[in-house]
């Protein structure tokens, strides 16, 4: 049975719009704030209303690709988990910062998609999770461009050959597969589907820039019907997939609502 949850970032008063009803939807919350969950008001509100007492943590500045100090990096994540339990952690595979680690210093960009990249990224994984008793999961990043020799899918599959146990952004494959031209399904045959745990899905907005369709990954419209069914296809492929999350912290309620209806009718 797959778990359904929703994404939740750093609460912001005037957004206003935590409804009790989504949060009894779903069987828990994925935290993709800066600041430790405990501090934050909003997981602080959902925790009051008795709903979604499971919680996962999507890391926003652990950079997978990169020389990572393991030491240091796992008591910076045990810091932010003080007081929690998150079932997995995630986190993108491409780079969130520039500089040092404060709000100031985002700057997110890919990685390269490289044979050399693979297997930093799934050491890193390997290692964080050794340390702190908990899977990390990368996960394909948005972006316009990548460089390096491999194309996502090939990536995706060399971190598996690696031993990585990996997010599925379908948002983010989908967009990719658009913005460059490369055929949708042809790519997704080749993704490694043994090595799913968990599965992402949000909005995505069509922009036009120089003449040619873009499409932007966006958190606060409602999944794209074709990434919806791209998720069941990846749901029903992958025997290991055991959390889907809906990635709508930045959507009204009416769209998280309709997001969570589109998603639920293809999984349950």
């Amino acid at each position: 049975m797959i778990s359904l949850g929703i994404s939740v970032s750093d609460y912001m008063p005037d957004r206003g719009h935590i409804d009790p009803e989504v949060y009894a939807r779903v069987d828990y919350i994925e935290y993709g704030g800066h600041f430790p969950p405990v501090k934050d008001l909003g997981v602080e509100r959902i925790r009051a209303l008795g709903h979604a007492p499971r919680m996962t943590r999507h890391l926003v500045s652990v950079e997978l690709p990169a020389e990572l100090d393991v030491a240091a990096e796992v008591e910076s994540i045990r810091n932010d988990l003080a007081g929690v339990r998150p079932e997995y952690l995630v986190t993108d595979f491409g780079y969130w910062r520039l500089g040092g680690r404060e709000l100031e210093s985002l700057w997110f960009r890919p990685c390269t998609l490289s044979e050399a990249a693979a297997s930093r990224i799934a050491h890193n994984a390997e290692a964080l999770g050794a340390e702190l008793g908990m899977a990390v999961h990368p996960e394909n990043p948005f972006s316009l461009s990548f460089v390096g020799e491999l194309n996502l899918s090939d990536f995706m599959r060399a971190l598996a050959e690696r031993g990585a146990k990996l997010c599925f952004d379908v948002g983010h494959f989908y967009a990719v597969c658009v913005n460059t031209g490369t055929p949708v399904h042809e790519a997704f045959e080749r993704l490694p589907f043994e090595a799913f745990r968990v599965a992402h899905i949000a909005g995505l907005s069509s922009v036009e820039y120089g003449g040619q369709r873009f499409l932007l990954d966006n958190h606060n419209v409602p999944p794209l019907p074709e990434c919806v069914e791209l998720l069941a296809e990846a749901a029903r492929r992958s025997p290991g997939m055991q959390w889907v999350t809906y990635e709508a912290e930045l959507a009204s309620t009416d769209v998280q609502h309709a997001g969570l209806d589109a998603i639920a009718r293809k999984l349950r």
